[in-house]
């Protein structure tokens, strides 16, 4: 099993990204784990000229979001974490997100047909950590609306998303919370089941 990890948070030892490490703590060796960090990427953003669609590559120049198309289409679970920023993800992990919509869904040239998850069934996890403490983090504005906009590209996949981690009030915290490492375990242990 191969499992994708995500990363859109600029921190490499930040709360998302300590969450996202406790999961991959819980994942057997014999399965591969590869990460991808957006903010270490050099990605040019979406232009809407859907020239990658039905189901073609993107006709922008060379970069990395070429790369990361294939191995979101080749894993067999990810796990997508961001930072909330004002009740979204992180920008780069939103413009790789963009110009891999056909990693995600095949869409139709003409776009009058429903989208096509391309993986359905498959499992993934939301991570992500937000300064505001709860319950003002349920906030749309706030972690909701980060979790949300993960979710909508897992959906549109068809995944079948086992849970969510959020991290609140982590602006005051100097360590990830029990609760929360016990979450990650069980959900990385229900990742690869």
């Amino acid at each position: 099993m191969k499992i994708l990890f995500l990363n859109g948070s600029p921190r490499k030892n930040g709360y998302t990204i300590s969450a996202m490490k406790c999961i991959e703590k819980e994942i057997h060796s014999k399965h591969t784990v590869e990460w991808i960090h957006s903010y270490d990427l050099s990605v040019k953003p979406c232009i809407s000229c859907l020239q990658c669609r039905p189901n073609k590559s993107c006709i922008l120049p060379k970069d990395d979001g070429h790369t990361v198309w294939h191995k979101i289409r080749s894993a067999d679970a990810i796990v997508i974490g961001s930072p909330t920023y004002f009740g979204n993800i992180s920008g780069p992990l939103k413009i790789l997100i963009d110009r891999n919509l056909t990693a995600f869904e095949e869409i139709a040239a003409s776009g009058l047909e429903m989208p096509i998850p391309l993986h359905k069934g498959k499992k993934a996890i939301m991570v992500t950590a937000c300064n505001a403490p709860f319950p003002i983090s349920q906030l749309p504005t706030q972690s909701k609306g980060t979790l949300q906009a993960i979710e909508i590209v897992l959906k549109a996949g068809g995944y079948n998303i086992l849970g969510s981690i959020t991290i609140d009030g982590a602006a005051s915290r100097n360590e990830l919370p029990l609760e929360i490492e016990e979450q990650t375990k069980t959900l990385g242990i229900n990742l690869q089941e």
